[in-house]
């Protein structure tokens, strides 16, 4: 299969976390996530060690254990959470029941409320799931420098993965509400002590093709030359 995207502009800036635009019922080839991470895999890691390991998942039982996991963890660390704090947003409610009191939240808070618990209540239904892990020391058990060591060897290689699938008209969104259960998703994945889980990806086709551009503050308004606070401005006559 050709991809359906190859300008790369395009594609960096309008890979988005898909989460309401996932297609669910639509089955996806594994020779598709197969490409794509032989695409991914070409992105650095630390001392050209490699020693990411991804676990891809597609069989049904194993989806509905982990989509348990995730949809426990969203209900204790976000649901419960904001009700405590009075959200009133219909979804944090939920299937909670009860009521949630006077507090308001913000209409971006709410989109993001909505699409994060459509996804808690459907990632199980995602026909692949994708686990990367690192090999290299936890930070909680490393010395200095292990956390930028660990992530900026895995992370490099998930976005690249991401790219990869919006080139063929899928789509993913990096989670991580599963770490508050990294045990027990460790015994369902048979994932060794050694290995450390980074995140984890529903993967699917997505519903249309076309994403926006993203809303981002300018280069201006986040970047100092330098030094911390020296604004950074672009010029045509620097070289």
């Amino acid at each position: 299969m050709k991809p359906l995207f190859t300008d790369f502009v395009e594609i960096a800036t309008t890979t988005r976390s898909v989460r309401k635009r996932l297609d669910f019922d639509r089955p996806v080839p594994a020779s598709i996530i197969h490409e794509c991470l032989d695409i991914a895999l070409q992105a650095p890691t630390g001392g050209h060690a490699e020693d990411w390991r991804w676990i891809v998942v597609s069989n049904e039982t194993t989806r509905k254990k982990l989509g348990d996991v995730y949809l426990h963890n969203f209900n204790t660390y976000v649901r419960e959470p904001m009700m405590r704090a009075g959200s009133d947003h219909e979804l944090v409610k939920g299937r909670l029941g009860g009521t949630a009191g006077e507090g308001k939240v913000g209409e971006r808070t709410a989109r993001m409320l909505e699409g994060a618990a459509y996804l808690a209540e459907n990632i199980h239904r995602s026909p692949w799931m994708l686990i990367p892990c690192a090999t290299r020391p936890n930070p909680e058990r490393g010395g200095a420098g292990t956390t930028s060591a660990l992530f900026g060897s895995v992370y490099p290689a998930v976005w690249s993965f991401q790219m990869a699938l919006r080139s063929y008209g899928l789509g993913s969104v990096i989670t991580s509400l599963h770490l508050h259960s990294e045990d027990e998703v460790a015994e369902i994945l048979g994932i060794p002590p050694e290995a450390t889980q980074v995140a984890l990806l529903p993967i699917a086709y997505t519903v249309g093709t076309e994403f926006k551009v993203g809303a981002r503050k300018p280069v201006a308004e986040v970047t100092f030359e330098n030094a911390w606070g020296t604004s950074f401005m672009s010029s045509g006559d620097r070289p």
